[in-house]
């Protein structure tokens, strides 16, 4: 077993929680040798800045959910579908103890950010919005949507909604809700 690889992953899974729960300047290495129990000049050998961390978790959260975006369109699902498991992506943080998207928490604070995690950032809304966008046009030529705009506004539209309905929802500390919010969401959507 490696080792360094293990607590290197160990680092950037405490990292990515307490960003989700905190926010980038609410934890401090100092968490997170306390988390893993662990000194922190080992947290500084894998990652010697907080920066070079962050950066890590961003492109690692990035890719595991543009992969799992690309799992979706490998199946055949309908339109419908797959809109409705792109919501079930964004609910799943919230199931864990009713955590934000980290790109939606770090985009709260994204003045605060050098250039290069606020490329990260849009790289991730980017690939969410151009997703959507496919999926939407899809569902639009088929009839299964019936919005009046054109997919691309449509996405973005989206985008803006399932973060503003995680965070609605994690203030109010109920998942229920989020479903809520989908569920007439959908019908919108559906509905034009």
């Amino acid at each position: 077993m490696n080792t360094k690889k293990n607590t290197m992953q160990d680092i950037m899974d405490v990292g990515l929680t307490l960003v989700q729960e905190r926010g980038y300047n609410g934890f401090s290495y100092a968490d997170i040798a306390e988390a893993i129990g662990i000194r922190k000049a080992s947290i500084h050998y894998h990652f010697p800045t907080k920066q070079d961390l962050v950066q890590a978790v961003l492109l690692r959260y990035r890719k595991d959910f543009v992969g799992r975006l690309q799992e979706v369109n490998e199946q055949p699902f309908s339109s419908l579908k797959k809109i409705q498991h792109f919501f079930g992506l964004y609910r799943e943080t919230l199931e864990n103890n009713t955590k934000l998207c980290l790109c939606s928490m770090m985009a709260a604070e994204l003045n605060s950010f050098p250039l290069e995690i606020r490329e990260e950032l849009n790289l991730f809304f980017d690939a969410n919005t151009a997703w959507l966008e496919h999926v939407l046009d899809e569902g639009k030529q088929s009839g299964a949507f019936t919005f009046s705009n054109e997919a691309l506004e449509q996405a973005k539209t989206l985008i803006a909604f399932v973060q503003g309905a995680q965070l609605l929802s994690r203030s109010s500390g109920d998942i229920g809700y989020y479903d809520s919010l989908v569920t007439n969401y959908m019908s919108i959507l559906r509905m034009g």
